[in-house]
C-alpha cells in the first residue's frame, strides 16, 4: 500500500475564527515541512495548449509548496485505448496518485486500485457504474466539481456566458458543445439554453458532438447571415477561426468558457471573441489537494457521504484585454491558480492543524465565493502578496 505514515506537525494552531467565511487567522503559517514525498500523475494535451499550461502550472506550483513530483503524460488522442494507456503508463512509473481529467471505465479506476493508487476525478466522468467501485473506497480521494443543475457550477458558467451575449443585443443565437451525456457540457448546454429563454434569444442551431469543428462549419453554413451570437461550452480557437473564414467576425459575438489557444487578448480587444473564463485552473489546485490530504494521512473533506463531490473553484468573466491581462497575471503568473501558498496549504490539516473538517470546509467555501474569487480582489491579494 502506498499511503505513507506522517506524524502531524506542531507548526501552531490555526485560529477558528470564520467570521464571514474568510476571516481565519494562523498563531503560526501553515508549513509542508516534514511531508511530501509524493509522485502524482496527471495526463492532458500537450502544453502547446494554453489550458493545459495553466493547469500544469498550477499542479507544479501545488507540488513545490508540499515537497511532492509531478509525472505527466501528454495525450495525443482521448479514446478509451489511449487513456488506458496513459493510466498504466503512470502507474508503472510509480505514481502513488493520479488526477483523472477524464475516463469513466469502472476499469481504469478498477486497475489503480488493484495497484494502490490513489486517485481525484472530475464529475464529468462520473456515472452509476463507476460508483460501484469509488463509492465508499480508500482510494477515492473525490470527484472535483458539481453535478448540480441549475444549481451547480457548469449551469451557470454556461447561463452567465449566455447572457453576455444578451447584453450585446443578440437575438438569434446557436450553441456548441461536447458529446451529448457529458454531465458539465450538457450543464453549459442548459444554462445557456435557459438565458436565452429568459431573454427572449433563439437558438437557431445547435451542436452536439467531438468535433467542433465540424460543428461551426455546419452552423455557419446552415445559418450565418442570419446569426449575431455563437457560445461554446469549450475552447480551442476553432470558433474564431470559423467565424474569421466566413467573413462575419463583428457580425456574430463569440462568448466560450475555455480561453483560445491564440492570444486571447488580442482577440477580444479585436472583437474575434467577446468573453470568456478566466481563472479555470484553480480547481487543478482543489485535485490535487483533496489526493495530497489522502497521501499525506490528513483529514479528508466533504467526506460525510459518498460520493464524495468536492466543490470547486468557478471561473470569472473576462471582456477585455484588461480584465484578461490581470487574470492572466495573478492566476497564471508567480502564483497560478490565484491561491496563495498558505491559502493552499490551508486546504491540509497536517500543514495547517487546529481546525474541525467542518471549520475548513467553511474556510475553503469562502475562498470559492464570488464575494473573494473575482478579478478585482484577486488582483489586490495577489498582487499585495508579490509586492506590487
Amino acid at each position: 500500500m502506498k499511503k505513507r505514515t506522517v506524524s502531524l506537525l506542531t507548526a501552531g494552531i490555526m485560529a477558528a475564527s470564520l467570521a464571514g467565511g474568510m476571516n481565519a487567522e494562523a498563531a503560526d503559517a501553515p508549513s509542508a515541512d516534514g511531508v511530501g514525498g509524493y509522485k502524482i500523475g496527471f495526463f492532458y494535451m500537450p502544453t502547446s495548449d494554453i489550458l493545459s499550461q495553466s493547469f500544469h502550472n498550477a499542479l507544479d506550483y501545488c507540488a513545490e509548496l508540499t515537497n511532492c513530483e509531478m509525472e505527466y503524460y501528454d495525450m495525443t488522442a482521448w479514446d478509451s485505448e489511449a487513456l488506458s494507456a496513459a493510466v498504466e503508463t503512470l502507474v508503472s512509473n510509480d505514481c502513488d496518485g493520479i488526477i483523472m481529467v477524464l475516463g469513466s471505465s469502472p476499469a481504469l479506476y478498477q486497475y489503480m486500485e488493484e495497484n494502490n493508487v490513489y486517485y481525484c476525478a472530475l464529475t464529468r466522468s462520473y456515472n452509476e457504474e463507476l460508483a460501484k467501485i469509488t463509492d465508499g473506497s480508500e482510494y477515492n480521494c473525490g470527484f472535483v466539481g458539481d453535478l448540480g443543475g441549475e444549481s451547480g457550477g457548469n449551469f451557470k458558467a454556461g447561463y452567465d456566458l449566455a447572457m453576455v451575449l444578451a447584453d450585446e443585443g443578440c437575438k438569434n443565437i446557436a450553441l456548441v458543445g461536447g458529446s451529448e451525456g457529458e454531465t458539465m457540457n450538457d450543464e453549459r448546454i442548459a444554462g445557456m439554453e435557459k438565458a436565452a429563454e429568459e431573454t427572449g434569444m433563439e437558438i437557431l442551431a445547435t451542436y452536439r458532438g467531438a468535433d467542433l469543428n465540424t460543428g461551426y462549419a455546419d452552423i455557419l453554413a446552415a445559418y450565418g447571415s442570419d446569426l449575431d451570437g455563437i457560445g461554446c461550452t469549450g475552447g480551442g480557437d476553432n470558433g474564431v477561426a470559423a467565424i474569421q473564414a466566413a467573413g462575419l467576425t463583428g457580425q456574430i459575438k463569440l462568448v466560450q468558457i475555455d480561453p483560445p489557444s491564440g492570444d486571447t487578448a488580442d482577440y477580444l480587444e479585436a472583437g474575434m471573441l467577446t468573453a470568456t473564463y478566466a481563472g479555470g485552473s484553480t480547481y487543478m489546485i482543489d485535485c490535487y489537494m483533496q489526493l495530497f490530504n489522502a497521501l499525506s494521512g490528513a483529514d479528508r473533506l466533504w467526506n460525510e457521504e459518498d460520493p464524495r463531490i468536492v466543490p470547486q473553484f468557478q471561473g470569472f468573466i473576462v471582456r477585455s484585454r484588461e480584465e484578461y491581462e490581470a487574470a492572466a497575471a495573478y492566476t497564471d503568473g508567480e502564483v497560478p491558480g490565484g491561491l496563495l501558498p498558505d491559502e493552499i496549504l490551508s486546504f491540509n490539516s497536517v500543514c495547517a492543524p487546529g481546525m474541525s473538517i467542518e471549520e475548513r470546509e467553511k474556510m475553503i467555501e469562502g475562498y470559492q465565493s464570488t464575494d473573494y474569487w473575482n478579478i478585482t480582489d484577486i488582483t489586490e491579494r495577489v498582487g499585495g502578496y508579490l509586492g506590487e
